[in-house]
């Protein structure tokens, strides 16, 4: 029952800003990473992205597309019993077009 409740309270406690792994990415590129078996994702500011997760063989991988310019903090693993990343995702504005 301890156990239980412990593991409640790591996947519902919220991690402060800048405790996650960094993550930038453009407006209109998509950036991917592994995350093992986590399933489910929501971020702060869900506006700044297009995400998703997609399962290959074994592995779930993370999708994640810059929307607008900003920062939001994600997380993605969801599930009780599963393992959770945080993300500090940074949007980032494309580089000028040359001319």
């Amino acid at each position: 029952m301890r156990r239980a409740a412990l593991l409640l309270l790591l996947v519902t406690v919220p991690a402060a800003a800048g405790d996650g792994t960094a993550l930038t990415v453009e407006v209109g590129k998509t950036v991917v990473r592994n995350v093992g078996i986590a399933a489910g994702w929501f971020c702060d500011d869900p506006s700044l992205v297009n995400a998703s997760i997609a399962t290959r063989g074994d592995v779930n991988y993370w999708s994640v597309t810059g929307v607008k310019v900003g920062t939001t903090q994600c997380r993605v693993g969801t599930e009780l019993g599963r393992p959770s990343f945080v993300f500090d995702v940074t949007v980032k504005a494309p580089p000028p077009k040359r001319p």
